[in-house]
């Protein structure tokens, strides 16, 4: 039976969103968190989106602000007592911007610490005193505007922050400044009914990507014209972000084939090996699923190898439950495929998944994440082939924890697919 991928409709949400309420809601949690470790405000930076490999959502799950508009440095200041303040190191006319997507009535522009950034230009010799300040020098105001005097402060966000930002940091703020437990991190893991609604839409446009490869592969194409269709199909859809990457090689074995994340030039022939990738983004949350199959005419080469594969990947997906460590999702991942005399490339089996493209649970060997309902996880685990030692990824699933298990966000068919038939 044919999936109708197109009849998913948009998420109903508010224009502005998170709204209000949802951010006061998030606040709380962090506002116990300083109380309970006696300090006085959490800074939780981020760089901007364009950076979208690395830990990027932090400011979005604050504030709001999360679309490719965000070029700039930023951080959400979270004092003890009173309303949260957002701090971006750009141009004035950002606030304008920022208002349409966030509800953070306190905004403020800050000196950026790049001095190449597209910002207000640092003021030098007697303008020292006039234009924005730093981003600490901001904090420590917001510290003393609440009254919570020589309060020290928490910073998150780091994964992704450069050395110049946290020296800036580390020199203004002294002593006072902790690198501390990245709550954060934590609460954004857990997604929430209005954030599943928008991972499956994402998901959703995947398929939309993966199925629009189906229709349009033809034997004389190049790689590269077919991603441009699958984009296509995600981005008329209203994704974000969309990329795909392709690897493909004769009807021979997998060793013959090649992956590319640049431009894929090979022009594919009938009966081609093919592996394809999705990377989409929307309202700033991330899908991401792995196919593999054909062009044309099935493989029972390729068939007997994905099986195995498939079956380990199961195995995985059957380790998922609430409470459990994310590393047992590796290691039954790794002792299924070893019965075929595989290897797994590495101890790292996926990812978790949402406002970055891979966030906590990690599902790696040694990981002492434990699984919440509400974990959204992608498995795409790597194997290594018998004798060649080849990489081989045939498949990526996108999954969300429930309280009856894992389940699948994408639609698109696990098994091998056959395109251009």
């Amino acid at each position: 039976m044919k999936v109708d991928y197109k009849s998913q409709r948009l998420p109903q949400l508010p224009t502005i969103w998170p709204s209000a309420k949802i951010l006061e809601e998030r606040y709380t949690k962090i506002r116990c968190f300083l109380d309970a470790n006696g300090l006085g405000a959490l800074i939780a930076y981020s760089p901007p989106v364009a950076n979208m490999w690395g830990q990027i959502g932090h400011v979005s799950y604050l504030s709001g602000w999360g679309d490719l508009g965000r070029t700039v440095d930023s951080a959400v200041v979270v004092p003890l007592e009173g309303p949260p303040v957002l701090l971006y190191a750009g141009m004035p006319f950002m606030k304008e911007a920022i208002a349409d997507v966030s509800p953070i009535k306190d905004v403020r522009l800050v000196q950026a610490v790049d001095p190449n950034a597209v910002a207000v230009a640092r003021p030098t010799g007697n303008a020292m005193n006039q234009g924005p300040h730093s981003f600490a020098i901001n904090t420590r105001a917001i510290i003393d505007e609440r009254g919570l005097f020589r309060k020290d402060i928490g910073v998150v966000g780091i994964n992704n922050m450069s050395l110049p930002f946290f020296e800036a940091l580390s020199l203004e703020l002294g002593e006072r400044l902790h690198r501390v437990h990245d709550i954060i991190a934590e609460l954004r893991s857990v997604k929430t009914p209005d954030e599943l609604e928008l991972m499956k839409y994402a998901a959703h446009l995947g398929d939309l990507g993966f199925q629009a490869m189906l229709e349009t592969a033809r034997p004389g194409m190049s790689g590269i014209q077919i991603i441009a269709e699958m984009e296509r199909a995600a981005r008329r859809e209203g994704a974000d972000h969309a990329k795909f990457w392709m690897a493909s090689g004769p009807p021979t074995t997998w060793e013959d084939s090649k992956m590319d994340m640049k431009p894929h030039q090979r022009v594919l022939q009938d009966g081609d090996l093919m592996q394809v990738c999705s990377y989409i983004v929307y309202k700033g949350y991330w899908s991401h699923g792995q196919r593999t199959g054909t062009l044309g005419k099935s493989s029972a080469y390729l068939e007997e190898i994905s099986t195995i594969a498939r079956n380990a990947q199961d195995a995985g997906i059957a380790a998922i439950r609430p409470n459990i460590s994310a590393g047992s999702i590796a290691t039954a991942v790794r002792e299924k495929v070893a019965e075929s005399g595989w290897s797994l490339e590495g101890g790292r089996v996926g990812h978790g998944c949402g406002l970055d493209y891979s966030e906590i649970p990690i599902p790696s060997e040694g990981s002492k994440d434990l699984l919440k309902i509400g974990n959204t996880i992608i498995l795409h685990s790597a194997f290594s082939l018998p004798d060649s030692g080849k990489l081989f990824v045939p498949l990526g699933d996108q999954l969300h924890l429930t309280v009856d298990g894992p389940k699948f966000l994408m639609k698109f068919p696990r098994t091998l697919f056959l395109a251009g038939s």
